[in-house]
């Protein structure tokens, strides 16, 4: 067996086909033709063979009956229900010769995607027809209509032949001449028709199943070409998956942030209020009590304590702050630009909301941008715009600042670059020497 044509296996036990990986069906029949005779791999290769002829008749069926409903597709009732059915038949029956190869070869061949199917919708059947794997099963039933001439005699000549000579001893004195002719000999007498017994048991023995070989090689050829899913395909479902994977990710995390926000505010937050409470209390008791020392030690600790109420909210609100949730990005920008150490314009017009993922990104962009415009910006005023545009949501920032920023030293700008990059938005950035500094972002929002 060649390197690198060995069946892989993914960890949950079934066989995968990556087209680079993958043992070809005739290898998998010993080289060795005695040890071939008594192989599993070469009688299930047989049987694959002796039964392409019925699947050939039935895609040729299929494909009859597809081409006559998309003939009567103008008659609207009729023809639309016959072709989304010959459609689907014609999908199951490529689902039935994937599990036929998998049985009598062990080679798994990728399925493609199926189009939706709708018994009364043109759109449907316009899917159908646009779909590059449509017309690889059309191309494979019919060239298996050719081929299964070939495998299906081809196989059944490789053993009866040899099975009838080697049985003409016991048949050949019924014959009407007593006699048979074996290509340009007549043979008659018992040592001749014993000798050519003899012959033919070595040809089955010997020779039978190296032909099987190339038979079964011809078969899957067809098969991995026009069965499987078509490698552009498989390479846009692959980004498809994982695209949708990140996308989980993103909102797993988002979640999880909304989660510890909620159990800082609902716990040690609610905690560190009622301690708050209760050492003022105690600090009112202890100016009554004159104990001016154990006073000066409880208002010291209460003010602390109120302290680290304050800390808890501002990593509270970092996580993930409520009125976000609550009331949108407008609002939850409002608070941001309010204690913002530079004058903010905002304008925020998003109608409908965005997912909260989407929300919370744009939330934080916004938020570290004009964290960013306070430390190395030197700006007098910043502005910020958000509009949602259909599936895009378009986020501009801006300050007049003294400009030269860059991702690469540093300046904060890195970390927006991953917020965006993690939902799949852009990010432009344009900042000369001696300013203005614009930030645009598009995040989709679909």
């Amino acid at each position: 067996m060649r390197a690198g044509d060995e069946l892989t296996e993914n960890t949950a036990g079934h066989v995968h086909d990556d087209r680079t990986h993958t043992r070809s069906a005739d290898a998998m029949i010993p080289r060795n033709p005695l040890r071939a005779l008594t192989s599993p791999a070469l009688w299930r290769a047989c049987a694959h063979l002796a039964t392409d002829g019925l699947v050939a008749i039935a895609g040729l069926a299929v494909l009859t009956v597809l081409g006559a409903g998309i003939c009567g597709i103008p008659l609207g009732l009729v023809g639309l229900p016959v072709t989304v059915a010959a459609g689907w038949a014609l999908f199951r029956l490529a689902a039935f010769e994937r599990s036929r190869f998998a049985i009598t070869s062990g080679v798994a061949i990728t399925e493609p995607p199926q189009p939706p199917w709708s018994w009364r919708s043109l759109e449907s059947v316009v899917t159908f027809a646009r779909s590059r794997c449509t017309w690889q099963l059309i191309a494979y039933f019919t060239l298996l209509t050719g081929v299964a001439w070939v495998t299906t005699i081809g196989v059944a000549l490789i053993w009866a032949a040899p099975l009838m000579l080697a049985l003409l001893p016991v048949y050949c004195h019924f014959l009407p001449s007593g006699e048979a002719a074996v290509g340009p000999w007549v043979v008659g007498s018992l040592p001749t028709t014993l000798l050519v017994s003899l012959v033919a048991l070595l040809f089955g023995a010997f020779v039978s199943p190296l032909l099987v070989r190339p038979l079964m090689a011809l078969d899957l050829a067809l098969g991995r070409a026009l069965l499987s899913r078509p490698r552009g395909m498989e390479l846009v479902q692959r980004v498809k998956d994982l695209t949708e994977s990140r996308a989980k990710v993103v909102d797993a995390a988002e979640a999880e942030r909304k989660r510890i926000e909620r159990d800082l505010h609902d716990g040690a937050q609610q905690r560190l209020v009622a301690m708050s409470i209760t050492l003022g209390r105690a600090t009112s008791r202890l100016k009554k009590s004159g104990d001016e020392t154990t006073q000066k030690l409880v208002e010291d600790v209460r003010r602390e304590t109120l302290h680290a109420i304050t800390e808890l909210r501002n990593l509270a609100r970092g996580l993930h702050p409520p009125v976000l949730t609550d009331r949108g990005l407008e609002a939850a920008l409002s608070a941001v630009a309010a204690l913002a150490p530079v004058p903010v314009r905002l304008d925020v017009q998003v109608d409908p909301r965005p997912s909260a993922t989407v929300e919370a990104v744009a939330y934080f962009m916004v938020t570290e941008a004009l964290t960013n415009v306070a430390k190395h910006a030197n700006a007098s005023r910043a502005w910020v715009e958000i509009r949602r545009d259909d599936d895009q949501l378009n986020i501009k920032i801006g300050d007049d600042g003294q400009g030269g920023a860059d991702p690469t030293r540093g300046s904060g700008l890195a970390g927006l670059e991953g917020r965006v990059s993690g939902v799949d938005g852009r990010l432009r950035i344009s900042s000369p020497v001696g300013g203005p500094t614009v930030i645009e972002v598009d995040i989709p929002c679909g």
